[in-house]
């Protein structure tokens, strides 16, 4: 999925999405896990040349690894997709200095999926995940108390945010699972935190990757990109970016300038002005 939700290619998005799911917790869908410590790009264990990625990674309090995939029409090969990411999840973090203990595979199924199994053995290989049945939780009910609470002001828990997140995925007919997903986005953008909004538009984005209408998909990202706190986000991205060329820059500069290199030539190659190099050099002869 190309156009699903990466790290590269959606830095504010997983800005969002990282600051706010630190801390939260699983439990409200009936995974009984660690809270998450950290999100990891999703798009680490690319398996494929179609880049094929995990829905969600998780970093668990315990430094377990959570892998978290949304799933509406579960098959035998669905197994053999975990098993790659979990396999270049582990080669991955290793590259990185990253040991975990136990790495977990959990799979929320779509409000139509009843049933579905939760181990693959095949003697050599054998994977089992944790399960969640969306066709257990009362849509109508849930969005409801979703809604009536958000109407009246009142402030949303931690529990209330994650039901958001997975409030479209409870639809049982997915003739209206767009539907639901325009109403669940619109509920969002009422509410008045601003920063609890982004995170729950994002999740819902990243939640819903497979089955939402590209079109409404990519104009809630610009929507949400035009937001401020967003914008925030990538100011600090291009300040980071500004910094780290600059100091780049003084390094190459300083290093010309001990080869004897012509001013000129310094300040076409660097963009330093004569002042900062006169500076430079000024701190060097000190």
């Amino acid at each position: 999925m190309p156009d699903g939700i990466t790290h590269n290619n959606k830095d504010v998005m997983f800005k969002v999405l990282s600051q706010y799911y630190k801390n939260k917790s699983l439990s409200v869908y009936g995974l009984n896990l660690p809270k998450i410590k950290q999100l990891l790009p999703s798009n680490y264990p690319a398996v494929t040349a179609t880049e094929i990625y995990a829905d969600n990674a998780f970093m668990l309090e315990d430094d377990s690894l959570l892998i978290l995939e949304y799933e509406s029409n579960p098959t035998q090969k669905d197994f053999l997709k975990y098993n790659k990411y979990v396999i270049n999840a582990l080669e991955q973090l290793d590259k990185d200095g990253i040991k975990v203990n136990r790495i977990t595979v959990a799979v929320i199924y779509t409000g139509d999926i009843k049933a579905a199994a939760s181990e693959f053995d095949a003697g050599a290989l054998r994977i089992q995940v944790e399960q969640v049945f969306l066709s257990q939780f009362d849509t109508s009910k849930m969005y409801a108390e979703l809604k009536t609470k958000i109407d009246t002001g009142k402030q949303l828990s931690d529990d209330d945010i994650m039901r958001l997140i997975v409030l479209p995925l409870t639809q049982p007919n997915k003739m209206f699972k767009q539907e639901l997903i325009e109403d669940t986005i619109n509920l969002a953008k009422q509410v008045h935190d601003e920063q609890h909004q982004l995170f729950i538009m994002a999740g819902i984005l990243t939640a819903t990757n497979k089955f939402i209408n590209r079109a409404y998909s990519n104009h809630i990202k610009e929507w949400i990109k035009m937001t401020k706190v967003a914008r925030l986000f990538e100011e600090e991205k291009i300040e980071a970016v500004n910094q780290a060329v600059n100091q780049r820059d003084r390094q190459i500069a300083k290093e010309m300038l001990t080869a004897g290199e012509d001013i000129l030539k310094i300040m076409k190659y660097t963009k330093l002005t004569r002042a900062e190099l006169d500076e430079m050099q000024m701190l060097a002869g000190a």
